[in-house]
């Protein structure tokens, strides 16, 4: 249930990035794709490192690892905390 609810959400956010061009929307397409299971695994990891690189958003790459890390690899992604 919880991948059909994210992978509706990221397909929204691809189809507004597609409408807007301040959201990159094909990063969204690809994830929305991958929980949705029409893309396997190996395809998702593939596409996201490479659209990663060409996208320069720091805040996007942070995303993408986190969706990397939680649901294609299987494991908790770690937080750390900022020491002043």
């Amino acid at each position: 249930m919880e991948r059909i609810v994210l992978g509706v959400i990221f397909l929204i956010l691809g189809v507004l990035g597609i409408i807007f061009p301040v959201i990159p929307g094909i990063p969204f397409l690809v994830i929305s794709a991958f929980f949705f299971g029409i893309i396997p695994k190996d395809k998702v990891v593939k596409y996201t490192k490479k659209l990663k690189g060409a996208v320069k958003n720091r805040k996007l790459d942070k995303f993408i690892n986190y969706v990397l890390i939680k649901y294609i690899y299987q494991k908790n992604p770690i937080k750390v905390k900022k020491s002043s």
